[in-house]
């Protein structure tokens, strides 16, 4: 008899990597489900028995999906599968009741032993493979940012010695004029700095902005171990320390996942009073817009990072998008 699994997240390339990463020949029947309240529903209707669970999803996340089982004493097995590599999001899952935690983009080796842990891959042998799951390009470039989103915010946590809450990325393609509106919209909120920061690679490019709305600058040095005053020029040193780790490390996400390697610019700090239409050359004609935001510590400073990719670089971020999906 099938062994029921639920697979969670709001990621279509994301269940179809997990699903990819089962091993041959299991005996088990395969729900997907795109949020966390429509995996509590297969749970409860004994479609769970095992539940593979992303944590950063738009309304019930992960998080709340394990409360829930535990408050219901609902009988599945979960293992988390997320992008939110921080340690203190390890200790939360394990301690709401998740079995394992298993880092994305996810690896089938490692899925296979955390699985034979709990003596499943020899019990459930005999089945075929779930049917493919149909992904579009922006949802594969939502599930790389949302990774290598997890490794910056996982960096900054360990600068800070504290915990980096986490969005939701959101793809979009957009035609003239839409990308200059996304850059005015992540800057039209009271903001305390820009931060932009251009960069390249095997014929992909584009810049990142890193916006700081109502930024209580003394209260962020703190949280950076930062002991210089805070001058102007403390305030664009400190600014450029943020975004040598919240670049730096979502780049490189992106880089390990693509294969493709990027040389970065030098940051540019806008402060109050410096905002002009010039602050992003990438966002003049058609291209892809990546809006994702990180809440620092415990002083709960919110940054807003928009990642654009101008329209001659989405025909290389496409191929890379198809060999992946294959």
């Amino acid at each position: 008899m099938s062994v029921p699994v639920v697979i969670c997240d709001d990621s279509s390339f994301a269940r179809r990597q997990i699903a990819r990463a089962l091993p041959s020949g299991w005996d088990v029947s395969v729900t997907f489900a795109g949020g966390g309240e429509e995996a509590l529903e297969a749970v409860r209707a004994g479609r769970g028995d095992i539940l593979f669970l992303d944590l950063t999803m738009p309304g019930m996340d992960g998080f709340d999906v394990l409360q829930a089982i535990r408050q219901e004493d609902l009988p599945t097995l979960t293992i988390v599968v997320s992008g939110d590599i921080q340690p203190e999001s390890r200790r939360r899952v394990k301690e709401l009741g998740a079995v394992a935690f298993v880092e994305k983009p996810v690896d089938g080796e490692r899925l296979g032993e955390v699985l034979d842990e709990y003596g499943l891959v020899g019990v459930l042998t005999g089945g075929s493979q779930p049917e493919e799951v149909g992904v579009a390009f922006t949802d594969w470039c939502q599930e790389i940012a949302n990774v290598a989103m997890g490794r910056a915010g996982d960096l900054l946590a360990k600068v800070i010695a504290g915990s980096i809450e986490l969005s939701v990325p959101r793809v979009d393609l957009l035609g003239p004029g839409q990308m200059e509106a996304a850059v005015a919209s992540a800057v039209s909120a009271q903001w305390s700095a820009v931060v932009s920061q251009g960069f390249i690679g095997s014929r992909i490019a584009g810049e990142t902005l890193l916006v700081f709305a109502e930024t209580d600058m003394a209260a962020l040095a703190e949280a950076m171990g930062f002991s210089e005053e805070l001058t102007a020029t403390g305030e664009t040193e400190l600014l450029t320390d943020i975004s040598s780790v919240l670049v730096g490390a979502f780049l490189k996400g992106v880089s390990e996942q693509i294969g493709v390697g990027f040389s970065q610019g030098h940051p540019r700090i806008v402060l109050p009073g410096g905002y002009g239409p010039g602050i992003s050359a990438n966002a003049r004609g058609r291209g892809l817009a990546i809006e994702l935001s990180y809440t620092i510590g415990a002083q709960r400073t919110h940054c807003d990072q928009l990642v654009l990719f101008p329209e001659r670089s989405i025909q290389a971020l496409e191929r890379r998008a198809d060999y992946a999906l294959q």
